[in-house]
């Protein structure tokens, strides 16, 4: 009987919400926009806001139309700031072969219209950069424009965005950071133990022996200043690490 009442107050609560907003519930994005246009705009200042997520707007050839604090230090470091970059192109901050491969996905992503997740292993952080087409004039056919979408995010993107349900492109190119005083072997093996494999594991994995895999991790933490596996953990899942990115070529 409580339950019952519970949902019943719940229901007359939406029904008095939405009679009072005139707003009819709905999961579609499109439709909430058509019904409260002014919603696009509390969601775009909503996510520009928060200290986490980088947002930026650019031209299909790569000048920064738009884009704040947190997009800058995702591209250009910690001390970057939007004023200093709002009106260059990326072209100034990326490698030419980064930047190469970020105009093909706004070439894609204008053509297919649909959103591409880019992933990025981005001074030794792994980066996730979702890119949609964004029509200038939407009551009629003209010029697009690319709006990104970025975040810091840790583990394995395969997990979370499986490739079935989002086209993930990997960047060719890697910017290591902290991580670039290692080896490419010292980085598979950290690889595999941020996968949570034991040493015998990636022994095994890598063909090679046990105390082979113990004296790259001994230098890994030495070279990290880091006190134990946990932290060797820690620092792998964070830059997202993958025997590819070992292979990868840095810049």
């Amino acid at each position: 009987m409580a339950e019952r009442t519970s949902r019943s107050l719940a229901a007359s609560a939406v029904s008095t919400l939405s009679a009072q907003s005139c707003i009819t519930p709905t999961a579609s994005a499109e439709e909430l926009h058509r019904q409260l246009p002014g919603v696009a705009l509390a969601f775009f200042e909503m996510i520009t806001s928060e200290p986490l997520c980088g947002a930026g707007l650019v031209s299909p050839r790569g000048k920064i139309l738009y884009m704040n604090d947190q997009s800058a230090r995702h591209i250009a470091g910690e001390d970057a700031r939007a004023s200093e970059m709002v009106g260059r192109s990326l072209g100034e901050f990326f490698p030419p072969v980064m930047m190469e491969q970020r105009l093909e996905v706004f070439r894609r992503v204008q053509e297919g219209g649909r959103p591409v997740l880019v992933r990025t292993l981005w001074n030794g952080r792994q980066l996730t950069t979702w890119f949609r087409r964004v029509e200038m004039r939407p009551d009629r056919v003209g010029p697009t424009l690319v709006f990104a979408l970025s975040r810091y995010l840790a583990g394995d993107l395969r997990s979370l965005f499986p490739p079935e349900a989002v086209e993930l492109i990997e960047t060719s190119v890697v910017r290591l950071g902290p991580l670039d005083c290692l080896s490419p072997q010292e980085l598979r093996v950290m690889a595999l133990v941020g996968a949570g494999l034991s040493v015998r594991e990636a022994a095994h994995a890598l063909f090679r022996a046990e105390k082979t895999i113990e004296s790259h991790c001994t230098a890994i933490r030495h070279k990290l200043g880091l006190h134990d596996r946990v932290e060797v953990v820690r620092v792998a899942q964070r830059a997202g690490l993958t025997l590819q990115d070992a292979e990868r070529p840095r810049v």
